[in-house]
């Protein structure tokens, strides 16, 4: 705060020094033309008035400047580099008396201007810090340092975050800039109106309530948004959609894998189990035979998966195959997926993931059957899941609505964002059903040339 003031305080100084100076001048100045004239007349009553140019008055018959009328004094100052100069003059025909004469400027000191000022900064010192204590209980120091936390935790955040009061938002973080389509550094307040009209809208027809709904953001895109009233400001938390769509689906997922590694787990200890027993009955050869046919069926799946050239893909593939083994369905896995497609890496495992889990959950356990296809196509490649479930009637597109799931609450959240990741690409997600199959279809477009997704 001290140097915040440094820069008033110097001028508050400047200003004084400047405007005591100029009023001591301009009474100097008024001094000095009342003594210029009252020589003149001294001078004019003189029978002899050259007795008086040892103090610089002298009669001329060429004043400098024009002459007032008979029996008037005519005198000015002027500021000049030289100093103040004093001209002064009394007709006395045939010419007139005439007083020129210079003197130096009055400089004041600096001492009072700075007492002053300093007095100034001291007070306006206490006075912001009582308000601040008043209203905050911190000191000034410390008051800083917790706005400081505040501003780096609002920068931080990945929620978008408006200040609005009396129609206007008078803070908006980085996040909330970026979702309103704003440039990085516009300055607040901005008008609600003109900035999120929507927004203005629900507030006006909310009243002094809260909101806490999906509106469409400036830029199209629709976004939930929650507003808190405190006092006469409203904070408005907002986010895209398919933001919290990802976080929901995400957390889906890390449910369902720690799923499959229990399932894994149980899996094996089943094996350890029967080998024991074996051994213990002294059946090595059955013990044997289970430990090849094992050894086997993970080489058959090692050699299924090599179809697949991207790891992340091929990680999937293998952990929802042991899903399928644990639940009794049978996964089939038929075509390619060549090494080019690594760009699309993480879309297609999320594609490809989800639509497998739907498809393990929704066919008869035991005896269900999946069958996952990567088909070439012209431009492209096709992601088919198969599955002999029950299905749902065809050209039904409510199941790509987020939130629309028959299993249970916060689910159904998976083919939304599925089918707008896909199309974000340049390709497209959809169903249908054939000979008593259901059948999802993803189309990917060949990949641009870049960095992987």
């Amino acid at each position: 705060m001290a140097r915040a003031l440094l820069v008033p305080l110097g001028g508050l100084i400047l200003v004084l020094w400047a405007f005591w100076g100029w009023e001591a001048n301009h009474h100097l100045g008024g001094l000095l033309l009342r003594e210029a004239g009252a020589l003149l007349e001294a001078a004019a009553r003189l029978e002899e008035p050259r007795a008086l140019e040892g103090l610089e008055v002298r009669w001329t018959a060429r004043p400098k400047d024009p002459v007032p009328l008979l029996g008037e004094v005519g005198a000015q100052a002027v500021l000049s580099p030289k100093g103040l100069e004093i001209w002064a003059a009394r007709p006395m025909p045939p010419g007139a008396l005439e007083l020129e004469r210079t003197y130096p400027l009055y400089r004041p000191s600096l001492l009072f201007p700075l007492l002053l000022a300093l007095g100034a900064g001291l007070w306006a010192r206490a006075r912001v810090s009582g308000e601040i204590r008043r209203r905050l209980g911190l000191s000034p120091l410390e008051a800083a340092s917790r706005l400081g936390a505040l501003e780096a935790a609002l920068q931080a955040l990945e929620e978008g975050v408006a200040v609005v009061e009396e129609g206007a938002v008078v803070l908006l973080n980085p996040k909330g800039l970026a979702l309103l389509g704003l440039p990085q550094g516009a300055l607040t307040p901005l008008s609600l109106g003109r900035v999120w009209p929507e927004l203005e809208r629900a507030l006006r027809a909310k009243g002094a309530w809260g909101v806490e709904e999906v509106l469409p953001l400036p830029t199209g895109r629709p976004a939930w948004v929650r507003v808190v009233p405190l006092g006469a400001r409203r904070v408005v938390v907002f986010q895209e959609q398919a933001e919290l769509f990802r976080l929901a689906e995400s957390l889906t997922q890390s449910r369902r894998h720690l799923e499959l590694l229990r399932a894994q787990a149980h899996e094996f200890q089943n094996l350890l189990h029967a080998v024991g027993g074996l051994l213990e009955l002294g059946r090595t050869e059955e013990a044997l035979r289970l430990v090849q046919g094992e050894l086997a069926a993970e080489a058959e799946l090692a050699a299924l998966l090599g179809r697949v050239e991207l790891p992340i893909v091929a990680a999937l593939l293998l952990g929802k195959v042991r899903r399928a083994r644990e639940r009794g369905v049978l996964l089939r896995l038929e075509g390619e997926l060549p090494a080019r497609y690594a760009p699309l890496g993480e879309v297609l495992a999320f594609v490809v993931g989800n639509l497998l889990e739907n498809a393990l959950e929704a066919v008869p356990k035991p005896g269900g059957e999946v069958r996952l296809l990567f088909r070439p196509q012209e431009g492209g490649i096709a992601v088919e899941v198969w599955d002999n479930g029950p299905g749902v009637p065809p050209g039904e597109e409510a199941v790509f609505l987020p939130g629309i799931s028959s299993r249970g609450v916060g689910r159904g959240y998976g083919l939304a964002l599925a089918r707008a990741q896909v199309r974000s690409l340049g390709g497209d997600l959809g169903y249908h059903r054939e000979e008593g199959w259901t059948v999802f279809r993803a189309l990917f477009p060949e990949p641009r040339s870049g960095p992987s997704l």
